[in-house]
């Protein structure tokens, strides 16, 4: 793959990106009256469709810091820097006012308005025959869906809430109750699953170079492996989360399946044929050029992060990447909220170090090698989230290109591991996240003796003369070269379930997962250990030596309400 190509790419989406939220992307996305498309005359071919989409994606880049705090910091891995101002500490505490800034919903629901007026807009120009049925459904899909997960997001944290399709001119129309009313999270989700479920199947798959935006149609030399479909909404992984909400654990076992698949659908040019048994799939070769297993001298699991956005190893396991940029608004705001070197206002809880200093690698020494310097590091004796400052320190401090990484793999399969341990899978899940499919069934993976079945079927033969597409699978656990957790089997699935979580937080931690999957877990267990969430973020300030804000937290959170945000447009 040209490099120049890559690199000129990347400069490419950071300009547009830039320009777009320069300009208030007033020509892609600002909202008008009904008659927009005529009055403005902003969508009157394929390429304003695409200014759109630029630009809309533009702005949901600005909401990269409050994602990542309202789903770690109010979690159990994130916390407060001296730096940090009452707002931030209220989010920390479970203690948040309605007027704090950081929970006003309106950052969302700008974004979503602007996917209101492209949608309605599509609409207009397919009508028009300005968009044949492909290209309608190619942009329409990515809009819808990219709205769908803003909405899933606002349901996360908020529980009810309005839920608005038109394209309003006015954001502040959304106060009036009276004609948007707030709906339950549930029935947010039943509302989102219809919708996306309603798409064509064969627009469920996930945009490549020859049905992504025109914009990027040049670039035919880009296949799947070089990231640059990955710069838009992971469409089945979406169906996949919607249904693992709402309890429909094998829809999502099945969507999830189909993305984790991926590789098994690529092409087999010579190329590529590695990535058949790479991508997506939290693989190990033994080999220094195609792993990021942990244990090479230079560990090469935090190219995760840090890699070039068209880095091939680092493609197999990043799902859904959107380049960050200083020099253009909003900037690299997750630089100055982590960096010592910058504003510093919040860094790595002592529960989340805990729990990598912990772990007992396969040798028998203790330190999980994703911890220290891989997912924060020490600097001038200050713990700092590295997963965001790689790229930036006191001796480059004008280097402020990042990347935010919204899905990856290793969450993929956990989630997929959530769903199936639900389906009486738990060995399954099992393998997972421990040493993978070979290591657990040295075979095709087994239910009741036999070979299982779509959407549980993984094969790990590797007798030489054969190899299944899992051969590689080293597991969760596996390639950070720790020791399996065992799991209690009198109570299997509850506590395959507690192993799941526990490793998604030495996997994942500071990424944006966290209070999701704690509140998901927690609903699920509602009338079985209805303390689940608040022992959980309790844990945090216990751990801190802070048993005073570890009271109040439990107090709040063993009422279910103060499981959300309260809801209060700006």
């Amino acid at each position: 793959m040209n490099k120049n190509i890559s690199s000129a790419f990347t400069k490419f989406i950071l300009l547009s990106l830039g320009i777009c939220t320069l300009l208030s992307c007033k020509k892609a996305f600002d909202l008008q009256t009904e008659d927009a498309l005529e009055a403005s005359q902003t969508y009157r071919n394929v390429y304003d469709a695409d200014a759109a989409i630029l630009g809309i994606y533009g702005k949901f880049v600005g909401l990269a810091d409050k994602y990542i705090l309202l789903n770690e910091l109010r979690a159990d891995l994130l916390d407060v820097t001296p730096n940090a101002n009452a707002y931030l500490k209220q989010l920390g505490t479970q203690t948040v006012a309605a007027d704090n800034p950081y929970a006003d919903p309106k950052p969302f629901y700008e974004v979503i308005l602007n996917c209101n007026d492209a949608l309605k807009n599509f609409n207009i120009m397919r009508q028009n025959k300005l968009l044949d049925n492909n290209q309608y459904y190619q942009r329409y899909t990515d809009i819808l869906f990219l709205r769908s997960w803003l909405y899933l997001q606002l349901g996360i944290h908020y529980g009810s809430v309005p839920y608005v399709t038109d394209a309003l001119s006015n954001i502040e129309d959304l106060k009036d109750e009276s004609k948007f009313r707030k709906i339950t999270f549930e029935e947010l989700l039943s509302k989102l699953i219809s919708e996306t479920e309603a798409t064509p199947k064969e627009f469920l798959n996930q945009n490549t170079s020859s049905s992504s935006p025109t914009l990027i149609l040049p670039m035919e030399t880009y296949v799947i492996k070089d990231g640059v479909f990955k710069f838009f909404i992971q469409r089945r992984s979406l169906l996949g989360d919607l249904n693992l909400w709402k309890g429909d654990y094998l829809k999502a076992a099945s969507y999830y399946k189909d993305v984790i698949e991926t590789g098994t659908n690529q092409s087999t040019n010579a190329d590529q044929q590695v990535d058949v048994f790479d991508t997506y799939r939290v693989s190990d070769d033994n080999s220094a050029d195609h792993s990021l297993k942990t244990t090479a001298v230079i560990n090469p699991w935090t190219n995760i992060f840090a890699a070039p956005l068209a880095d091939r190893i680092a493609n197999w396991e990043r799902m859904w990447t959107l380049p960050l940029n200083g020099n253009f608004a909003p900037g690299n705001s997750l630089l100055s909220m982590f960096s010592v070197s910058s504003n510093y206002l919040v860094k790595p809880s002592a529960l989340s170090i805990n729990n990598w200093n912990a772990q007992i690698r396969t040798d028998g020494s203790l330190t999980d090698r994703r911890g220290l310097n891989m997912s924060y590091r020490l600097n001038t004796n200050q713990p700092e989230v590295l997963k965001f400052t790689q790229n930036y320190n006191s001796i480059l401090p004008f280097e402020k290109t990042g990347i935010w990484i919204v899905y990856r793999a290793a969450i993929l399969q956990m989630r997929y591991a959530e769903a199936a341990n639900r389906l009486d899978r738990s060995v399954l899940a099992g393998a997972l996240i421990n040493n993978g499919i070979w290591g657990t069934f040295t075979t095709k993976s087994t239910y009741n003796g036999v070979a299982d079945t779509y959407p549980f079927n993984f094969d790990g033969t590797n007798t030489g003369a054969f190899r299944g597409n899992w051969y590689r699978n080293s597991g969760i656990r596996g390639r950070a070269v720790n020791q399996n957790v065992l799991i209690n089997q009198a109570n299997i699935v509850v506590d395959t379930e507690d192993k799941i979580i526990q490793e998604e937080a030495l996997e994942t931690a500071y990424e944006g997962y966290r209070w999701q999957d704690l509140l998901r877990v927690a609903l699920r267990r509602q009338t079985t250990d209805p303390n689940y969430l608040a022992n959980k973020i309790a844990a945090k300030f216990e751990a801190a030596g802070d048993f005073s804000s570890a009271s109040t937290a439990r107090s709040r959170l063993a009422d279910k309400n103060n499981w959300y945000l309260p809801f209060k447009l700006k």
